[in-house]
């Protein structure tokens, strides 16, 4: 073979080459590099006559420019590829009902939102805000500090009670302890002034509560009717818990399936026949019940 024939050869072969890569480049362009939002956990603001500014927010639900994006455990980074002007909307998330399954935004807390302008390697970091949401009422605030609520006693146990107590506390000086044993067997006690106006027609309404158990109690409503007949409803079993945690406790249905102009928080709890343990303590602190 003549070598301006190879020569003419290695020019097609580079050609080609340079061809193949460059349609490569075409197929296959570069990805514009991301949006980055390192998004922190909420803060959460109160204002007097609202109790304990604690909380167990345990999610963070995202929208952008309306679009839903996920749902996040802070802290985390966002990846966000679209570009322009964006309005990142914030929900604050729970576990209804202390469900492991159940996450749901929580209707009782305000949203919260950031505008900026998004583009290939902007770098944000976004720690939301919130509060409760305008007109949420609280129609039952105890966290012991100054006085005792829950003194309407209504098992036939003298000897069980609920006390205001400074043995273990959630946070201040005082919370609520209860103290079974032989002889304080069984208990069932509730709040003193019976709550009134709590919405009957689906609106939200909650309990909110710490709580730190050696034992196993059961969390009910009491409606109370206008002629002072009343009628208790224990729905939900609290597990024992050796460190304080926190629920949320949906009363909406039962509020609506009842429809009683009046109601009480109650808590109940047995001492186990033939335990070999002397006592057994339930605390409680921060109790709340709040509507919309």
């Amino acid at each position: 073979m003549k070598s301006n024939q190879v020569c003419d050869r290695m020019i097609w072969l580079v050609i080609a080459l340079a061809i193949g890569l460059g349609s490569c480049n075409i197929i296959n362009p570069e990805e514009p590099k991301p949006t980055v939002v390192h998004l922190q956990p909420f803060a959460f603001h109160i204002e007097s006559g609202q109790g304990s500014g604690t909380n167990k927010i345990t999610e963070t639900w995202v929208n952008a420019n309306g679009n839903f994006l996920g749902v996040f455990t802070p802290p985390v980074d966002i990846y966000y590829l679209d570009q322009g002007e964006t309005r990142f909307t914030f929900y604050p998330g729970i576990r209804n009902n202390g469900i492991a399954s159940d996450p749901i935004q929580y209707p009782m807390f305000a949203v919260d939102s950031f505008e900026f302008l998004a583009g290939e390697g902007v770098d944000i970091e976004i720690q939301p805000v919130t509060s409760y949401r305008t007109g949420t009422v609280f129609s039952l605030l105890a966290d012991f500090e100054l006085t005792n609520a829950f003194t309407d006693n209504r098992d036939t146990v003298s000897a069980s009670e609920l006390i205001r107590s400074s043995v273990d506390v959630f946070e201040g000086q005082y919370a609520g302890q209860i103290v079974l044993s032989q002889e304080a067997f069984f208990i069932e006690v509730g709040h003193t002034v019976p709550m009134s106006g709590l919405p009957a027609d689906g609106k939200p309404s909650y309990l909110e509560l710490r709580y730190k158990s050696e034992i196993e109690f059961s969390i009910g409503i009491l409606g109370i009717a206008l002629n002072g007949q009343s009628s208790s409803n224990f729905f939900y079993l609290v597990r024992p818990s050796p460190e304080w945690n926190m629920l949320y406790i949906e009363l909406t249905d039962k509020i609506s399936e009842s429809d009683f102009p009046a109601y009480k928080i109650l808590f109940r709890s047995l001492y186990p026949t033939g335990s070999p343990e002397p006592q057994y303590n339930i605390f409680l602190d921060n109790i709340k019940v709040v509507h919309l």
